[in-house]
């Protein structure tokens, strides 16, 4: 709740919140460089929705979202900051941390003793953020999950 509400303490974003609600904001205004800067941050707080057509979606349901998984259960302390409502709402800057946070979810999000696919491993990293190509670019420069060399797989290593 705390992402929510910071996402629409600036009055600008809030505005822009509600054009989106009402559904006033044109595709064009949407493409503005100041409208995407705040949209980003409405969209990573979950308060909006961009759908496959590129449009823009925002109701009511994000306020009562109740999410049959916590995904922040046991996350290390000095990780708790990063997951509001049990989404990642930042990928840290400082390597050590970001590395701390993909142990973390290559631990509990990934089975170690089968494959995934590329699509699998995107819906499983969607459940916590929606950047889901740099979380897997990270998990696999970090040794954390191996992509085999044809793409086609994807699995936790294992270590000795």
């Amino acid at each position: 709740m705390d992402q929510l509400m910071s996402a629409l303490a600036d009055p600008e974003r809030l505005r822009l919140y509600a054009r989106v609600v009402l559904g006033e904001l044109a595709p064009r205004e949407a493409d503005s460089p100041v409208a995407r800067k705040h949209l980003g941050k409405l969209i990573a707080a979950g308060l909006v929705e961009r759908l496959d057509d590129g449009s823009l979606r925002a109701g009511p349901e994000v306020f009562r979202r109740h999410r049959t998984t916590e995904p922040t259960t046991g996350v290390p302390r000095h990780l708790t900051g990063f997951f509001a409502g049990g989404r990642l709402t930042a990928i840290p800057v400082r390597t050590s941390v970001r590395r701390d946070l993909l142990v973390h979810l290559t631990e509990t999000l990934f089975d170690a003793d089968r494959a995934y696919s590329e699509r699998e491993v995107n819906e499983v990293l969607r459940s916590v953020h929606d950047d889901t190509a740099a979380l897997r670019r990270y998990c696999v420069e970090g040794g954390l999950l191996v992509r085999e060399q044809d793409g086609s797989d994807y699995r936790v290593p294992q270590h000795a």
